[in-house]
């Protein structure tokens, strides 16, 4: 055990230093995850931070798509140490200005000269999604917490050669913070299958989405035969509208999938408010951001909760308009999207809307992870 600064805070779960989490699964892991977009959708930027303590890493990653025409990214991983307060690997940081309220994200200077120095203002106070739970067989493969949070970006960006100074009015944006367990880093030695069974696939949407005067948290997790184990969506007001959420029941969703991938392409979801009343949410692509540029890649290379060495940051940019690339980069990706609403007078919104389905899901015909659309 080290004491560190975390540490004169009245913040302890166990008898422990703050440097000792909970467990020893090596996939417990706490993380910042931001989005950031123009409302005219012309880019979209990710930054990510995480630590993982039984791993010893500590890693970061920012990447951002202009125009669908090309997609660039920093990534950035070391040793963790002791101190878990120490929020910077080589030129990513990340500080909480104010708690659930303001926060600052920035990158220096790196090979790529993609550099911002961000502030994300909370705009709605944070919506926490139930909670993530997931056995295979005997073991918790998920046990983890998310919150997430509307707000409005300001600051810096420069990215191509061109500097942008953001505005709050027109640069929109979310984060979320989750911890816990998930699968992260490298593969573990395998294990007998589950004696359930099971079709072995995952299927996600996530889709944090702002209006004028409301914004809207909508998330979906189903099983490979279709059936869901997870599901949550919520009306939210700016903080000072004085308004209380309004909780929404997901009902159903219909995505199209361009052909010959499993790349989201158009789609829609319905929910219900209180009062029984639908609402359906037609969504209008614009950009679309390969995760695989964050170290959420299935095919190979840099991933996030891996040990790359004592201090290790590396720089990329893909070339979106080559029919080549695209097939290398997976199908996890991020959308930002207008959002065109039946059933409420909310006008049309901004947001992302964030996708995989990996494996067998049988409502698209997928029975293996080959499968396309």
């Amino acid at each position: 055990m080290a004491l560190t600064s975390a540490d004169d805070f009245l913040i302890h779960q166990t008898p422990e230093t703050m440097d000792k989490v909970y467990t020893s699964d090596r996939n417990f892991y706490d993380r910042y995850f931001y989005g950031v977009y123009p409302k005219d959708g012309s880019m979209h930027m990710l930054f990510a931070f995480g630590q993982y303590p039984n791993i010893g890493v500590m890693d970061a990653f920012a990447t951002i798509v202009v125009d669908n025409k090309k997609q660039y990214a920093v990534r950035a991983s070391r040793a963790l140490g002791t101190d878990r307060m120490d929020s910077n690997v080589g030129p990513l940081g990340v500080e909480i200005l104010k708690p659930l309220q303001t926060s600052r994200i920035y990158a220096e200077d790196n090979d790529i000269g993609l550099k911002f120095d961000l502030t994300f203002e909370g705009r709605t106070a944070p919506f926490e999604e139930p909670h993530f739970l997931r056995t295979s067989g005997p073991r918790r493969v998920m046990d983890y917490t998310r919150m997430t949070q509307h707000g409005r970006i300001s600051g810096s960006l420069t990215v191509g050669g061109r500097t942008i100074e953001l505005d709050p009015e027109d640069w929109w944006g979310v984060r979320d913070h989750s911890w816990g367990i998930r699968p992260v880093g490298g593969g573990e030695p395998p294990s007998a299958p589950p004696t359930s069974g099971g079709l072995g696939g995952f299927y996600w949407q996530w889709s944090p989405v702002q209006f004028d005067d409301a914004c809207l948290m909508y998330t979906v997790s189903e099983d490979g035969d279709g059936s869901r184990w997870h599901s949550a969506a919520e009306l939210l007001y700016p903080s000072g509208a004085r308004q209380a959420p309004e909780p929404l029941k997901v009902l159903s969703h219909d995505l199209t999938l361009k052909r010959g991938s499993r790349l989201f392409d158009a789609g829609s979801f319905k929910v219900a408010r209180a009062d029984g009343s639908e609402m359906a949410i037609r969504m209008e692509p614009k950009t679309t951001l390969y995760m695989s540029g964050g170290g959420y890649s299935y095919l190979g290379g840099w991933r996030h909760g891996q040990y790359h060495g004592p201090l290790v940051v590396e720089t990329e940019s893909w070339d979106l308009t080559d029919p080549s690339v695209i097939p290398r980069l997976g199908a996890h990706t991020q959308t930002i999207c207008d959002f065109h609403v039946e059933g409420a007078d909310l006008g049309v919104g901004h947001g992302i809307f964030e996708f995989l389905s990996l494996g067998a899901y049988l409502p698209y015909g997928f029975k293996s992870f080959g499968d396309v659309a």
